[in-house]
């Protein structure tokens, strides 16, 4: 049994890997949709992040925009959901 002063460098430790595998997850995410013959659109590209969970604050790292700007896209694009 570990000893309490251990537990948290091991959460430490964890929590650092844990950065670092969303950081690479981030770079491959934004390889994939910015990558290919037929690019998709920037607010494309928001709508798909968007619809796998992502949040705004995330998008606009993956996808090097302010978190302003990915909010408008999102709102033009429930808005335009809304119209259909």
């Amino acid at each position: 049994m570990r000893a309490a002063s251990n537990l948290k460098g091991d959460e430490t430790v964890d929590k650092i890997d844990l950065e670092s595998t969303n950081q690479l997850l981030r770079v491959i995410v934004a390889i994939l949709i910015r990558g290919g013959d037929n690019p998709m659109s920037l607010k494309q590209q928001i709508e798909i992040l968007s619809d796998a969970g992502m949040r705004p604050k995330d998008i606009a790292t993956v996808l090097g925009k302010s978190g302003t700007h990915i909010n408008k896209e999102l709102t033009g694009i429930r808005r335009q959901k809304g119209k259909k």
